[in-house]
């Protein structure tokens, strides 16, 4: 069996916390571990790491690669624009034929990186069902038995009984309206779908011939002109079109972790209904998810709200209310704020960059460089940078020589020098930043060389 792990996607609804910049499968909402890292150790455990492969875009490639294994970096399939899902598997697909010799009859697993299932054992015994009936030719969903009239999933209607454990699919549905979504409950026979899938090689590309004969092409085909591929995804493109659907019904915790209301019923409450999340002091308030990240937050006398926090940004709305994000982050950037794109902590392959301070002719930013973390040789035609260590050692080229910078002291970079900031220690290296010129923007970097191939 290989696996698919879908990476691209933006997740703006869970602004301010995911950006278009750093989206939702890169957060680490419960726990150590990102919703990738959950999703690819998942799969870990049923597969091994050369069968698994993730699918992201250029823009996210190295935070990708920060977050995942490096035994899974050759792994990574590029899409060259976002293009939704039929188009992403059909690349996939060709790229494991053409490239890695996948032959018609291997099975694939396709799943979002950014989804949330408990417990594990009982999707990966799934996982092996639907593989036995893909071998069969099947293209295999999974439904997960609802738990509430849920605005924010898809469904699939059950059809007649294929075995003890799977069922023909007779319809998709899309996200309904709550009248919809609470008839389907009370009717029964109605799974929310799950976004997940398995068929066989073959049988894929049978059907897109098919259904959609414009993604069967060769991996160079595809990719080259992936820019001029139908926006569509697998569902609507191939899925609902199909005689061969089967679906598996899962009895378990899942989430797409497509809304904060998802968010809500992942963590455990008070006794007031109350999910907290950070430095949080609620009085007389029920029924809340208060999501801090760095401030206190302070609520008397609420109900039923939705409080998030970040350094630069606060998110309220009322439960229920925030399938409307989405059009919030489509305000922000119809006004050009910064802030439905990225945070105010900028992820780099060699560690992060916060701003902590700027204003007319200055910038002061907190840099981490990880261990054995390099940042590209440079210059800035229009700012000179002064650097004071804070933790760690600082091996600083500036021209044709480098020094040492230990903790608590400095090194002037003057406008035009060129210069680097390496990391050869075993733990994080620290520095505060000051830059001064008469502009400061990220595109005065001339990167003269780099070691994680960025331009």
């Amino acid at each position: 069996m290989k696996a698919f792990i879908l990476a691209g996607g933006s997740g703006s609804r869970l602004w301010p916390l995911s950006r278009e910049n750093y989206p939702k499968q890169f957060l680490r909402l419960q726990g150590e571990d990102s919703l990738l890292q959950k999703t690819t150790k998942r799969m870990l455990k049923l597969i091994p790491a050369e069968k698994l492969f993730i699918l992201t875009t250029d823009k996210y490639l190295q935070e990708v690669k920060s977050q995942i294994e490096k035994s899974l970096h050759a792994n990574i399939i590029l899409e060259p624009s976002r293009r939704n899902t039929a188009p992403a598997i059909a690349l996939a697909l060709k790229y494991t034929v053409d490239k890695r010799g996948a032959l018609e009859d291997d099975i694939v697993l396709v799943m979002p990186a950014d989804h949330f299932i408990t417990p594990e054992h009982v999707f990966l015994e799934a996982v092996k069902k639907a593989a036995a009936q893909a071998i069969l030719g099947k293209i295999v969903t999974f439904g997960i038995e609802p738990t509430r009239a849920e605005t924010g999933f898809g469904y699939i209607k059950k059809g007649e009984a294929l075995g003890p454990d799977h069922f023909k699919v007779d319809c998709f549905f899309e996200k309904p309206d709550l009248i919809t979504a609470e008839g389907y409950l009370k009717e029964g026979g109605y799974l929310w779908n799950g976004g997940m899938f398995a068929f066989t090689v073959g049988t894929m590309l049978t059907e897109m011939q098919e259904h959609c004969p414009e993604l069967v092409k060769s991996y160079e085909e595809l990719a080259a002109g992936f820019a001029l591929l139908p926006n569509q995804s697998l569902d609507y493109g191939i899925l609902e079109k199909s005689n061969k659907m089967a679906v598996i019904p899962l009895n378990l915790s899942w989430s797409d972790v497509g809304s904060w209301e998802n968010i809500y019923e992942l963590f455990e409450k008070d006794a007031s209904g109350n999910a907290k999340v950070g430095n949080v002091l609620a009085h007389d308030c029920k029924n809340n998810l208060f999501f801090g990240t760095k401030r206190l937050i302070t609520a008397i006398d609420v109900e039923d709200m939705i409080v998030i926090e970040t350094d630069d940004a606060l998110l309220l709305c009322k439960r229920g209310g925030s399938q409307h994000v989405k059009k919030l982050t489509e305000m922000m950037r119809d006004k050009g704020l910064k802030e439905a794109i990225e945070h105010t902590t900028i992820q780099r392959p060699w560690g992060s960059y916060s701003v902590l301070e700027e204003g007319d002719r200055y910038k002061i930013k907190k840099i981490v460089v990880n261990p054995s973390g390099c940042l590209s040789l440079q210059k800035h035609h229009h700012r000179s940078e002064h650097w004071v260590v804070v933790k760690g050692t600082a091996k600083v080229t500036v021209n044709e020589s480098f020094q040492y910078v230990h903790e608590n002291e400095s090194i002037f970079v003057p406008k035009g020098a060129m210069h680097r900031v390496e990391n050869e220690g075993k733990i994080p290296l620290e520095i505060i930043e000051v830059q001064v010129g008469e502009y400061l923007g990220e595109d005065d970097i001339i990167r003269l060389e780099d070691h994680y191939g960025r331009r």
